[in-house]
């Protein structure tokens, strides 16, 4: 049987592959020979928050071409200025019909790097974007590249992919190696392999497309140095002392395209004259030793003789791989969000991060979010080799490896042991499996599936925990039961990570609220909740509150279908709950099984929302009955709770009072703290 599933992945993977090959297959280019001539208005800010800066010579038809897809693209959601340099053109040109941009003629010659000082210094933006006038940006391209700004700390300059005009790769950033090996991050790679579809730090990006402060943080002018000049590692120099003097990263985002007739600017055959060939190779050279010279301490001490090596030497070598079963859908459940918090963490750690999955593919809705997180996420993307050869292409030398749950440990275990034996493998539970089902056999001692998952998970758990370096518990009660199955000394605690999502004014009153909240995912123990309060708990609520609605939302209704109640509403997965959350009167959590922290309880108290939950419910939660929520184990306990609360405003503001409180042992900075602990 799962040779026959092997099989099957196989040939989806083949077909898929397929598939995206031949949606990125080379495009036949027309060359730009007639120029687009047509009126353009720009809307062009006062007082711009970015000053886009595009010099150019002769050309005209690809300036031309370049104003018309910003044209299409810009927008006013960024206020911009628009400053086009004219650098001595030699043919004629016309821009009359371009209204809302600012034309800069020079009356001699001055080359890219001076042309971009002379904007720096008439720019009236924050920001500093310089472009080619040999591109065709993309929709979003400047969106993009100021999410880097806005999401990462400490950015110094952020660049663009770069595209052929046949849609081939023309760069993702670039690279220093030993001995003054320099590469642009392309050789053999395509558009959609992952590697180059991720944000990461790199040691700089191409001038043609790159986003930075006007000025740095003592307030002076970030202009390129002028012995530079006219151009030849103007941009890479320009990079080096954002990173080494001014202590700044330089990030690559993919998320910005930008397509580039490379060659172009300054380099037409119209504009070479007799030698000029000689000229550039003997300038390149020269400016070469400069940067040689400038800043040789740093060049020295890269020691990576690989493009992969060298990204990860940027990082400073603390590489980390996740295994997962699937991209967690952080959204849906509280594992994968416990989870995705856990990548945060790591990538805020200035943690080179990697996630890997198998029979992913790059259409799966959740890949992108993590790619913007800055996580090397793994998909299918060659036809005949997977996730470890991705492993071993990549040069990833992970210090740590993290296995979210037992299936995953199990599975992943052989190939990663083979590919990172100095690690530290890292066995986090989610929550204890075998004891959830344990808990449900006492409430249905005669269901068989209950029992074989019962022996199926201990087995499992069992094996992994005595094979890991750490095994992760997710509350104190975890804790405590895992010490009789493996030392001590390797547990380790991470709860579910929650923080104030809403501010507390921004909530209703009590008086504004009404019915109840239900959240819960197809998880059995959620089904049995669900059907424990539909039978047994709201027909004794409904004697009191008959008009009393309890809003159901999570993929749990697909397992549910003879409820049919007009009080009972089920809506499902719900992309947005911040609604159900402030317009409710309180959350209600009647599980009668399950195992580890349950993160719909903290999710609650992340939107002030009070909480009615049983013993189970409020396992690991770290909650006094009557401070921090209503807790109850009977069915007429828990309904007395539920007609009380709803009308107890007294009790009802004691409780959303203390839901800050309540989300302290689950900081983000208690998780830091907890991380820098494995090693």
């Amino acid at each position: 049987m799962k040779i026959t599933k092997k099989i099957k992945h196989y040939l989806t993977r083949i077909r898929r592959v397929s598939q995206l090959e031949k949606e990125n297959s080379k495009i036949v280019v027309k060359p730009l020979d007639e120029l687009n001539r047509v009126p353009l208005f720009f809307d062009s800010s006062n007082r711009p928050k970015v000053s886009i800066i595009i010099p150019f010579y002769n050309e005209e038809i690809y300036t031309w071409n370049c104003l018309l897809f910003l044209n299409k693209y810009l927008t006013n959601e960024i206020p911009f200025e628009i400053l086009l340099f004219d650098d001595n053109s030699t043919e004629k040109n016309d821009f009359s019909l371009i209204k809302g941009i600012s034309i800069h003629r020079n009356n001699e010659n001055l080359g890219f790097l001076k042309n971009i000082n002379k904007g720096i210094q008439l720019a009236k933006g924050e920001y500093i974007y310089i472009l080619n006038n040999d591109t065709e940006v993309q929709e979003n391209f400047l969106k993009e590249l100021f999410y880097v700004f806005e999401n990462f700390k400490n950015v110094g300059a952020v660049g663009s992919k770069l595209i052929n005009p046949n849609w081939s790769l023309q760069e993702a950033g670039s690279v220093f190696m030993k001995d003054f090996n320099i590469r642009q991050i392309v050789t053999n790679k395509k558009t959609f392999y992952p590697e180059v579809n991720y944000i990461v730090k790199v040691d700089y990006c191409s001038g043609c497309s790159l986003l930075f402060k006007k000025l740095d943080d003592n307030g002076n002018l970030n202009l390129f140095d002028e012995q530079f000049a006219p151009a030849y590692f103007e941009e890479t120099d320009f990079c080096f002392n954002l990173k080494y003097i001014q202590k700044k990263e330089i990030y690559y985002t993919p998320f910005s395209e930008v397509v580039h007739y490379n060659g172009t600017t300054y380099n037409s055959l119209k504009n070479k004259v007799l030698g000029q060939n000689e000229k550039k190779d003997a300038l390149f050279k020269t400016n070469s030793e400069k940067f040689k010279t400038k800043w040789s301490k740093q060049l020295q001490e890269i020691k990576e003789t690989t493009i992969e090596g060298r990204i990860q030497e940027i990082y400073e070598n603390k590489s980390i791989v996740f295994f997962n079963g699937i991209i967690p859908e952080y959204d849906k459940d509280s594992g994968s969000n416990r989870l995705k918090e856990i990548i945060t963490s790591y990538i805020e750690l200035d943690y080179h991060v990697t996630l890997i999955c198998k029979f992913v593919y790059k259409d799966n809705n959740y890949i992108s979010a993590y790619e913007k997180l800055g996580v090397n996420v793994f998909y299918e993307h060659k036809k005949f080799t997977g996730f470890e050869k991705y492993l071993l292409d990549q040069k990833i030398k992970a210090s740590i490896a993290w296995f979210h749950s037992p299936m995953e440990f199990i599975d992943f275990y052989k190939v990663a042991k083979k590919i990172f034996p100095m690690a530290k493998f890292v066995y986090d539970m989610v929550d204890i499996h075998h004891l959830r089902y344990k808990r449900a056999i006492e409430l249905e001692p005669t269901k068989i599936s209950f029992r074989k998952k019962y022996i199926r998970y201990k087995n499992l758990e069992y094996k992994s925990s005595k094979l890991a370096d750490y095994v992760i518990t997710i509350s104190k009660f975890e804790e405590d039961y895992m010490k009789s199955v493996c030392d001590e000394n390797k547990i380790i605690t991470i709860s579910n990570i929650h923080y104030p999502k809403i501010n507390s004014d921004k909530t209703l009153p009590f008086e504004e609220r009404k019915d109840v909240l239900f959240i819960g995912s197809a998880h059995t123990p959620n089904v049995d909740a669900l059907y424990y309060l539909y039978n047994e708990i709201m027909p004794l609520v409904w004697n009191k509150i008959p008009d009393l609605n309890v809003n159901i939302i999570g993929s749990v209704d697909n397992e549910i279908k003879d409820i049919d109640h007009p009080n009972f509403i089920f809506w499902g997965y719900v992309e947005n709950i911040d609604n159900f959350f402030i317009s409710n009167k309180f959350m209600i959590a009647p599980l009668r099984y399950g195992a580890g922290v349950k993160g719909k309880i903290g999710q609650a108290f992340e939107y002030y929302l009070p909480v009615v939950t049983s013993s189970i419910g409020a396992e690991g939660m770290h909650l006094t009955n009557n401070e921090n929520a209503l807790i109850e184990d009977s069915k007429e306990g828990f309904a007395n709770a539920i007609i009380n609360l709803y009308d107890n405003k007294e009790l009802w503001k004691k409780l959303q009072d203390n839901s800050e409180k309540s989300l302290l042992p689950f900081s983000r900075k208690i998780l830091k703290d907890t991380l820098l602990t494995i090693k």
